[in-house]
C-alpha cells in the first residue's frame, strides 16, 4: 500500500483527508510542519500532501524535498491571491500538482491515484 503525508496547520483538514483517503493509502497526517522538514522522506513515503499559504519558505520546502528524492510526487493546496500568483511560477518547478481553495475531493484523489500508478478511483 502507498504511503502519504500529510501536512496542514488546520486539523480538521488533515483528520477530513485522513478519513477520505484511509482506504487506499497508509496515511501520516500531522500539523507540525517540522516534522516535514526532519523527517526522511527518501523511502518512506510516495507522495507529501501540503496545504499551506505559498511563501518563500514553502518553496524551500519543496525543493528540500525534491532535492531528497525526485520522484515524490508533491501536492500543494492553498488560497489564490495576488501575493501567491508573484510565487507561483517558482514553486512549480518542484511541485506535482496544486489545488486552489476550495477544492474537490475527488480531483484529489484521482491525481494522487494516477501519480502513484495505481488503479482504483475514488467514486
Amino acid at each position: 500500500m502507498k504511503r502519504v503525508i500529510i501536512y496542514s496547520s488546520d486539523f480538521s483538514l488533515c483528520y477530513s483527508l485522513l478519513v477520505y483517503l484511509q482506504n487506499h493509502y497508509k496515511i501520516v497526517a500531522t500539523t507540525d510542519l517540522d516534522f516535514i522538514n526532519s523527517f526522511s522522506l527518501k523511502n518512506d513515503f510516495d507522495a507529501v500532501f501540503i496545504d499551506r499559504e505559498l511563501d518563500s519558505d514553502l518553496i524551500k520546502i519543496c525543493e528540500k524535498i525534491k532535492s531528497k528524492d525526485s520522484d515524490i510526487p508533491i501536492f500543494l493546496t492553498y488560497v489564490f491571491n495576488k501575493k501567491a500568483s508573484i510565487l507561483e511560477s517558482k514553486v512549480k518547478n518542484y511541485v506535482d500538482e496544486i489545488f486552489y481553495k476550495p477544492f474537490d475531493l475527488n480531483e484529489i484523489s484521482s491525481k494522487l491515484t494516477k501519480l502513484l500508478g495505481q488503479t482504483a478511483y475514488y467514486e
